[in-house]
């Protein structure tokens, strides 16, 4: 399918920040095949479809780097509560809950992002598709995302000892479906220790040594509250990043979520060991467990993406809304206006989270040979008057109900703010 986007504000990479260019682009299947000032008009008549983007920005689909999708049935359920206790109350439900519960929260979890804009998620879940399985309730959350059309990275959630017969079947249960979807263009697998307090040392090293076998990473979280950095000190006389790192954790590509107790040291040691970071302010806000240390993360060259957390401790999994936090947050947290810029923010919600799945250059920008994951934002809406500055708009003035249009991997999935196929 050959489809057309024309007359759009074009959001390109200009270096290292951005520049917006009155743009037509061709679309051929999943990958973005032309990008040019304008499309021939004999051209319009042998596509199948055109989009008319006049007075829209068309944009890289934003990238959530970290969420837990079936989270959304806790949505304003576990709120105002201390982590461990919020993690309590949400774990009693979390044990209770079917491969179908998992399918139609992450179906909720889908329209939500794919209607703010988001094209692809980084997931950590609690179950994993039954086997025979690819499509529908019993796939749980790869057959929610097969099923409506958006892209995601899933890692099933992993803790416990290696060889006790409950991980066994998760982690048996975790491998087989990484087997089943093998094949799928929008779907990928990574594995997810849940974080190194509840994932033992045997357990983290088992789940490294099978992401080196299979080539691919994991994520997990690290240093998210001043509870965890107390137990492990305790326990293993250091941080939890330096303990993974003891591990051999950092010998694949890792995504590590949150990392708001991060000390100079660890900071040092992600950057030599490639990490990426995910940070979520809104929910470490929520949770009352402070604010990253995000401007060293970027002096140090770390790279950062963005992710909402799921609704349990976020309640939305609006990136724009993330994106407007993080831009705001760190500048009051450090005293500094200066601190975390707009086009920082951008990049974390785009081209830093594809470089994090290890899709850099082929996610979250526009360009030709970039697969074809495509926002086109209304920017005739009131909080884009007048037009300044619309990256900054971008990250200070929208709110995603902008989202007008959303293509995933060539595919249409919501037009004029209608969803197609969910």
């Amino acid at each position: 399918m050959k489809t057309i986007i024309k007359d759009g504000l074009v959001l390109l990479k200009d270096g290292e920040g951005y520049k917006i260019e009155k743009n037509d682009i061709l679309i051929d299947g999943d990958t973005i095949a032309l990008v040019t000032n304008e499309i021939p008009q004999k051209m319009l008549y042998m596509v199948d479809e055109v989009v008319d983007a006049f007075g829209k920005l068309v944009m890289p689909g934003l990238i959530n780097a970290h969420t837990h999708a079936y989270m959304s049935l806790f949505r304003n359920f576990a709120d105002d509560l201390d982590f461990f206790d919020w993690l309590d109350k949400v774990d009693a439900v979390e044990q209770k809950m079917t491969e179908e519960d998992c399918y139609w929260a992450t179906m909720l979890s889908a329209a939500e992002m794919i209607r703010s804009g988001t094209t692809c998620f980084v997931d950590m879940t609690i179950k994993s598709a039954k086997p025979g399985f690819t499509e529908g309730p019993p796939a749980a959350i790869a057959g929610a995302v097969n099923d409506s059309g958006i892209r995601a990275v899933i890692s099933r959630g992993l803790a416990g000892v290696a060889d006790s017969e409950e991980s066994l079947m998760k982690f048996g249960q975790a491998t087989a479906e990484i087997e089943a979807f093998k094949n799928h263009e929008r779907i990928s697998f990574i594995f997810g220790p849940h974080a190194p307090y509840s994932c033992m040392a045997d357990y983290l090293q088992k789940l490294t040594n099978a992401a080196k076998e299979r080539g691919t990473g994991l994520t997990i979280h690290l240093s998210e509250s001043d509870g965890e950095m107390e137990t492990i000190a305790k326990e293993h006389g250091t941080t939890p990043i330096q303990y993974v790192d003891s591990l051999g954790v950092f010998d694949v590509p890792v995504i590590a979520a949150h990392c708001v107790n991060a000390t100079d040291e660890d900071i040092k040691i992600m950057k030599e060991k490639n990490v990426s970071v995910a940070i979520n302010p809104k929910s470490n806000m929520k949770l009352g467990n402070g604010f990253a240390p995000v401007q060293k993360f970027l002096d140090a060259g770390i790279n950062v993406c963005l992710g909402t957390d799921g609704c349990g401790s976020n309640n939305c999994l609006n990136l724009f809304s993330e994106m407007n936090m993080a831009a705001l947050v760190y500048k009051g947290a450090n005293q500094k206006a200066r601190c975390v810029d707009a086009g920082e923010v951008l990049s974390m919600a785009t081209e830093n989270g594809a470089k994090a799945i290890g899709m850099e250059g082929k996610l979250g920008v526009i360009k030709e040979g970039a697969l074809a994951d495509i926002i086109l934002l209304d920017l005739d809406v009131p909080q884009f008057v007048p037009r300044n500055n619309i990256v900054s708009g971008l990250v200070y003035s929208a709110n995603g109900s902008e989202t007008d249009t959303v293509i995933i991997h060539g595919r249409i999935v919501m037009k004029n703010r209608k969803l197609i196929h969910l």
